[in-house]
């Protein structure tokens, strides 16, 4: 038998995924060597016929030519599936019984549609839902459970009388997937966990912690290998590591920062410039390669900030003390010296590890209300601040000149009491202090990117492709509608995107262009391969400054410490260049599930607090128009929705051209960026979901 088809067979009577070796194992009567079976098996996944699955396992494809990816499911029905050629649009008819966060194979539609690349699902590869988080409805001995994440859109159904668990009616539950459903059967499951009553202390951001699947402890491992750890600072030293600790060094954060990896030297040059000296935690001195501190880091990714706690990458005794760079306190770092001409040009620089000890801990809001109206604590600090504000704006306009991107965007931040009740939303803009240290760190990293771009060392950078034209669409109808002088953004540069957010600047729609530029816009995410990052318009990009809460970032000072030691061709190094591929992806993956949790913790924080102001008109924005309603956003940024059911003074359709709702009889149109007065009638917590009516 040849041995493709020998592969093929053996795949497809296994009916599960299979690693390299139960393959060789299956074939190994034809007389194929093990070696060919994996060339076989290379060659079987670049054709198509063949899935290499996260986790590295095979899994033969129905059909061939199909794209293999995550799917993201969205609120409202539709999906996104993350492949090798970009993200691909999946209507809700065609997403074909699966599941946010299945491993799906998708073909592509011969024709692409205004929401860009589109196909349909035709193979559940790998399930990414084992657990569902819901609230129960009690029929007797059956159980259906609601799911409170609205992008799983099948109720599990439980036989009650078959449960060790007592749940009441209304509870909400977490319930294990036994059988996932189909076009004749329904998902099934078995309650493991009862969290209690959806309005019970503590219960909502439960919720998000496990319908996000969150990690919330250390394994024993993990602590007891943290906790083992020394600081070494003087052992280092000794061996010749660059000392800077008489450097004027300064941290600047939130006010309410937990981690504090990155610090600021700056001095001002007699030609002008400056020397930037921007320092990092050295996490990669403590955390090695596939220690259990790596293993909990490498599966988590990333430190999520949810509204009431911090899940972070790593433990405590890492992240709060030997890498957090307090001020008066020896640490190690890995630091990134450069100098910068009276332009922002980026010209000589040095990468080294280095130790450091901060003098003072700054914050943003101290450091802007010193900049605005003087006052500083002493001499030293104020010409830092100085030299580093002029700096930061000469790195910007440079940045701009170039084409990148200056979103005005706001974070809105729920104020909680001591039992974690909200009671006010904070609304977080940019600031000139957090513009330095923003532009600081971006010209940071792209040294370091550069750096290993040039020297031809693996890499994991950061990439941002151009935005498909499709996705455009909406964006130049809304652009249309204002009456803006860029009309047409098909195939526009970044410059141009600029244009349009300079324009929108200080104008009432402002915010809602900005996030119809965002949506427009590519997601950012990992890659081994070096590409461009639109958004910044930079041609060599990676995370390096936040080791602490980044995975990418940790394994980026790993490479780079490696290329500067001349060892790429050892440990760890040799063994991280060839996991760089998964490991972007499961990264990117990662980061946007804890983006996405972290936005339902604000978003399940709102809506508590909305609930006590049911029957209140608000002045809202038309954030989405729909056939079934308009998605509108109070100044506050909830969220919610104006169902065609509470528009009882007519019946509207959508134009989907326009993005805009149009009465049948009166003619009243509803349109993006519009501003309403809505009337709040529902706020559902469990579900994170508010309901108005038109006031």
């Amino acid at each position: 038998m040849r041995p493709e088809k020998a592969v093929l067979k053996a795949l497809r009577d296994a009916r599960t995924a299979c690693t390299g070796d139960e393959v060789v194992e299956a074939v190994r009567r034809h007389g194929i060597d093990a070696e060919r079976v994996r060339r076989v098996l290379r060659s079987l996944v670049v054709s198509g016929a063949v899935a290499l699955l996260p986790d590295g396992r095979y899994l033969a494809l129905k059909e061939r030519n199909l794209l293999v990816g995550r799917l993201s499911m969205h609120r409202r029905g539709f999906a996104f599936v993350s492949t090798p050629l970009g993200e691909v649009y999946v209507a809700r008819r065609d997403t074909g019984g699966a599941l946010h966060g299945d491993t799906v194979a998708v073909r592509l539609h011969t024709q692409r549609t205004r929401e860009r690349r589109s196909g349909e699902v035709v193979q559940v590869l790998e399930r990414g839902v084992t657990h569902v988080v819901g609230r129960l409805e009690r029929h007797g001995a059956l159980g259906i459970v609601v799911p409170t994440d609205p992008r799983i859109r099948h109720e599990v159904f439980v036989d009650m009388a078959q449960s060790a668990l007592e749940a009441r009616d209304n509870d909400i539950v977490v319930v294990r997937v036994t059988r996932y459903p189909t076009r004749r059967d329904a998902m099934q499951g078995v309650i493991e966990e009862v969290l209690g009553p959806a309005d019970a202390p503590g219960v909502d951001i439960e919720i998000v912690i496990r319908e996000h699947g969150l990690r919330t402890a250390f394994s024993p491992e993990a602590i007891a290998a943290a906790e083992a750890l020394a600081m070494g600072v003087d052992a280092e030293l000794a061996a010749g590591r660059p000392d800077l600790r008489d450097l004027f060094t300064v941290t600047i954060d939130p006010v309410d920062a937990k981690d504090f990896d990155d610090a600021i030297s700056i001095e001002r040059l007699d030609v002008g410039g400056f020397r930037l000296w921007v320092h990092i935690a050295d996490v990669s001195h403590y955390v090695r390669w596939d220690d259990p501190i790596d293993e909990e880091a490498r599966v988590r990714a990333t430190s999520v900030y949810l509204a009431d706690r911090v899940l972070p990458m790593l433990p405590e005794r890492i992240s709060n003390d030997l890498c957090s760079l307090r001020p008066n306190e020896d640490r190690l770092a890995f630091t990134v010296e450069f100098e910068c001409d009276a332009r922002g040009s980026v010209g000589a620089y040095r990468l080294y590890p280095s130790v450091i000890r901060s003098d003072r801990r700054l914050d943003y809001d101290s450091v802007d209300g010193w900049l605005e109206r003087g006052g500083f604590p002493d001499a030293e600090t104020e010409r830092l601040l100085l030299a580093l504000r002029d700096l930061a704006a000469q790195l910007h306009a440079r940045r701009i000149e170039r084409g990148g991107l200056d979103f005005e965007t706001v974070e809105a931040r729920v104020t909680l009491d001591e039992d974690g009740r909200p009671t006010g939303v904070t609304l977080r803009r940019r600031t000139v202090a957090t513009n330095m240290i923003e532009e600081a760190m971006i010209a940071a990293n792209e040294v370091v990117a550069r750096h290993m771009r040039d020297a031809g060392a693996p890499m994991m950078y950061r990439i941002h492709e151009d935005p498909e034209p499709e996705a455009l669409d909406e964006l130049a109808v809304v652009l249309k509608e204002f009456d803006y002088p860029i009309k047409d953004v098909h195939g526009a540069s970044p410059q141009t995107f600029q244009r349009i957010v300079a324009f929108a600047h200080g104008r009432p729609e402002e915010l809602l262009i900005n996030s119809l530029l965002i949506r427009a816009l590519e997601r950012a995410r990992y890659s081994a391969l070096l590409e461009s990052h639109f958004g910044l318009a930079s041609e060599a990009y990676c995370h390096f400054t936040s080791p602490i809460r980044r995975y990418p970032d940790l394994t980026v000072h790993r490479l780079l410490k490696a290329q500067l030691a001349k060892a790429l061709d050892k440990e760890p190094a040799a063994s991280i260049a060839p996991e760089l591929d998964w490991l972007a992806e499961h990264c990117s993956v990662m980061e946007r599930e804890a983006e996405s949790a972290e936005d339902d913790s604000q978003r399940v924080k709102l809506v508590e607090l909305m609930a006590d102001r049911i029957g209140e008109v608000f002045d809202a924005l038309i954030t989405g128009v729909m056939s079934f309603g308009m998605f509108v956003q109070l100044e506050n940024t909830a969220e919610g929705l104006v169902h065609v059911k509470a528009m009882a003074d007519d019946y509207y359709t959508l134009d989907a051209e326009r993005f805009m709702l149009i009465g049948e009889r009166n003619r009243a149109v509803y349109r993006l960026g519009q501003r309403v007065r809505v009337r709040l009638i529902d706020a559902n917590v469990a579900e994170k979901r508010l309901d108005f009516e038109l006031a």
